[in-house]
């Protein structure tokens, strides 16, 4: 059986991207792979992004509950590269699955930084994980 994980992206704050080079911005993006196991999506996807607690998961409500959480903190220029290496053909296909819709996402927002890049096609599309913009 294939999980289709949840990619929750923080959205960058405009004010930043003005600040810097928007190349040099940090994105962080959390997979979780929790979406097939029953558990709420608004229970899956609560999270914090800054402080002293970076997440969140309530014990009492997914106890038995598979909850894997991949976390990337990159500067835009590093997601270039890692996108470069991870989306092509050699790639294993989890990591596809979550690079590939990662790749889209920031080629939607950061055209001319991801534009140019390609990917994988031969990966079933179904399969790729939910991007959600987070706040």
């Amino acid at each position: 059986m294939i999980y289709v994980p949840m990619l929750l992206v923080q959205e960058l704050p405009i004010q930043s991207l003005n600040d810097q080079n928007p190349a040099e911005a940090e994105l962080v993006a959390i997979a979780v792979y929790a979406n097939n196991t029953g558990v709420p999506e608004t229970v899956a996807t609560r999270r914090i992004f800054d402080g002293e607690e970076q997440f969140y998961f309530p014990t009492e409500i997914t106890a038995g509950a598979a909850k894997t959480r991949l976390v990337y903190r990159l500067k835009l220029t590093q997601w270039r590269e890692l996108l470069e290496t991870l989306t092509g053909p050699g790639a294993p296909e989890a990591l596809k699955q979550l690079m590939i819709p990662m790749l889209l996402y920031l080629q939607g927002n950061f055209p001319d930084l991801f534009g140019a890049l390609d990917y994988d096609r031969s990966l079933d599309p179904n399969i790729y994980a939910r991007v959600l913009p987070m706040q």
